[in-house]
């Protein structure tokens, strides 16, 4: 941190004196899939975790969302008239009704001039109406293969009678944008009930990392009665039309909420008390703190040493992105530095990680982020909590469940035994599982299905090849008072620079670890089937066929392709935001299927979605 920090914020100093926009290494723009893996080469000469190479890898993007399809089916023999999309009425086979433009008329995308502009229809021209909607002021027209089209009524001479279906599923309106959205960074603080585990703490020394910690004597601990008090911390608060969330310096430098500010929910865990746990790294004598929120596991596994030192912090402020660097203070050992990043009119935060040897030997360093998890408005987590992990394989890390492998053993995911261990519900004790071999796809994905409300997260798995997820239990879970006062739970995500907690990263003198990471909440999906830097994605099965959702961490907007893997394509026009995700359905197609959206903010376009 020492050799990296200091030099950089003189030249973010620098370059606002001189008036030019600083482009800090440490807070970049938020990466895209192909440049998440490229800080591998400012890296190490150290060999890396085995990768996933990265042509296995679906595209990344630049993106947008939200409705109706028109539908053009593949080249057969037999060639078949153009389904009608489903936001719209099937038609009968009778001819449609003919209206005619009364003047030149702008063709939009939905029923209200707040939907954009999609087409032009020239004055006399003649229309096939199809729907009209329920408040009898637009008309949805058909001009072919364009999308959800729709017409003023005021525009339109209507053939008399007219008898047209009430349009029911009208496509959802873009967000109106928040002109000049700005990020906020500043202090605050919160009060915390605190149990008083510092006073049973002892200096100790790891030779092997070369790491100073402190010892809990959790017999004297216990043998006190201790009662929690009021204790008060700083957050460092970054915010913006999106989310809001704070660092916490005084515990170990982790990121304590992430708030989505549409819902109100703090997609973290945030335990109401601090109290030492049974867990942590048998050295320290446990005492681990489940805070909540994001913390950074080094430079041991089981949580590491980090977790209740006061970390330093450095904000970052910027012209338009803010942020904020957290860092420990071992300045002769391994040493980690995060940076948070928040920009304008997204909901993404960006992580830059820095782990590096400042040590005069090599040490073999485990390095762990671990996000407690209670996604939703209830600080708790339900039954149809479901871990989204793009592998086919797990290994199990520990259990308390005799019908699961024992540890170290492998098993399917997410179908063990007739059991959908993805689902939190349908576990009976504790379990804590790796990807196997190691991380297949460079995403998860935690939800909960209740609230249609969660997280992911998008990282470089060749640079961090570890996936991990772990909860209590359902049906015979750990006590809750193991770690908390009110009885709540959690799930764990987390992300390694190795496998596993058996392997380590070995780092030489000098040297420096690097990788990008990008979070953020997902609501609206009912799952995640795929997921990169700039939104997710999510393929339903309905009543009436399969459905593709979409959602980004930006408003976007523009024209939407999706074809299946038999050759069959759907076009429609879409507007889409962090909270107003897109639904299309698909009828007839078959997975593997890909989309490409293009607009005015970009592309997106994603492939091998099932």
């Amino acid at each position: 941190m020492k050799h990296h920090l200091l030099p950089w914020l003189l030249l973010l100093l620098l370059l606002a004196a001189c008036g030019g926009k600083p482009k800090p290494t440490l807070a970049p723009p938020i990466p895209t899939r192909a440049e998440l893996p490229s800080l591998a080469s400012t890296v190490s000469p150290t060999p890396k975790p085995t990768s996933t190479p990265e042509s296995n890898r679906p595209p990344t993007a630049t993106f947008t969302p939200t409705t109706t399809p028109s539908f053009t089916p593949a080249p057969s023999a037999t060639p078949s008239p153009t389904p009608i999309p489903t936001h719209t009425p099937t038609p009968s086979p009778t001819p449609l009704p003919l209206g005619r433009v009364r003047s030149d008329a702008n063709v939009r995308a939905g029923p209200g001039t707040n939907y954009p502009i999609v087409g032009f229809i020239p004055a006399g021209q003649a229309i096939a109406l199809l729907a009209v909607d329920p408040s009898g002021q637009w008309y949805q027209v058909d001009v072919g293969d364009d999308g959800e089209s729709w017409v003023a009524g005021k525009l339109i001479e209507l053939p008399n009678p007219l008898v047209l279906p009430t349009a029911i599923d009208i496509p959802t309106p873009p967000p109106t944008p928040t002109p000049g959205d700005v990020v906020r960074l500043y202090e605050s603080e919160v009060t915390i009930p605190t149990y008083p585990w510092q006073s049973f703490l002892t200096p100790s020394y790891d030779e092997t990392t070369g790491w100073t910690f402190s010892h809990f004597d959790r017999e004297a601990y216990q043998n006190a009665q201790p009662q929690p008090i009021p204790q008060t911390y700083r957050l460092i608060n970054l915010e913006n039309r999106w989310l809001r969330v704070n660092v916490l310096p005084d515990l170990g430098g982790r990121i304590y909420q992430l708030i989505y500010k549409p819902t109100g929910n703090n997609e973290f865990y945030q335990n109401p008390v601090i109290k030492p746990s049974p867990w942590g790294p048998p050295e320290m004598g446990t005492g681990w703190l489940a805070v909540g929120g994001m913390e950074w596991g080094l430079p041991v596994p089981e949580h590491g040493y980090a977790w209740g030192e006061p970390w330093g912090h450095i904000t970052l402020p910027g012209e338009s992105t803010q942020g904020v660097t957290v860092f420990d203070n071992h300045q002769d050992s391994v040493h980690l530095s995060v940076t948070l990043a928040l920009a304008p009119d997204t909901s993404a935060m960006q992580l830059h990680f820095e782990l590096e040897n400042l040590g005069e030997q090599p040490i073999p360093v485990s390095f762990w982020l671990d996000a407690m998890l209670a996604p939703g408005p209830s600080n708790t987590v339900g039954p149809d909590l479901r871990f989204f992990f793009p592998i086919q394989q797990a290994s199990v890390h520990s259990t308390g469940d005799p019908t699961l492998p024992p540890p170290g053993h492998v098993f399917d995911w997410p179908i063990y035994q007739g059991r959908d261990i993805s689902r939190l519900g349908n576990w009976n004790q504790w379990l804590g599982f790796f990807a196997h071999p190691q991380a297949q796809a460079d995403w998860a994905a935690v939800v909960d299905m209740a609230s249609d409300e969660g997280v992911v997260r998008v990282f470089p798995s060749n640079m961090t090849p570890g996936l991990k997820g772990f909860g209590f239990g359902w049906s015979q879970p750990i006590p809750p008072e193991e770690y908390t006062d009110d009885g709540s739970a959690y799930v764990e995500l987390q992300g390694g620079v190795t496998p596993t907690y058996d392997q380590r990263l070995t780092l030489y003198p000098g040297e420096l670890y690097a990788w990008d990471e990008v979070w953020y909440p997902v609501v609206g999906l009912r799952g995640v089937s795929w997921a990169d830097t700039l939104g997710a994605v999510h393929l339903v099965q309905k009543e009436d066929g399969p459905h593709l959702r979409l959602v980004t961490v930006r408003p976007m907007t523009g024209k939407l392709t999706i074809t299946d893997t038999e050759g069959k394509t759907i076009t429609t026009t879409v507007s889409l935001a962090p909270n107003a995700p897109a639904d299309i359905p698909v009828p007839g197609f078959v997975a593997p299927m890909a989309f490409h959206l293009t607009g005015p903010q970009g592309e997106w376009e994603l492939t091998g979605i099932r």
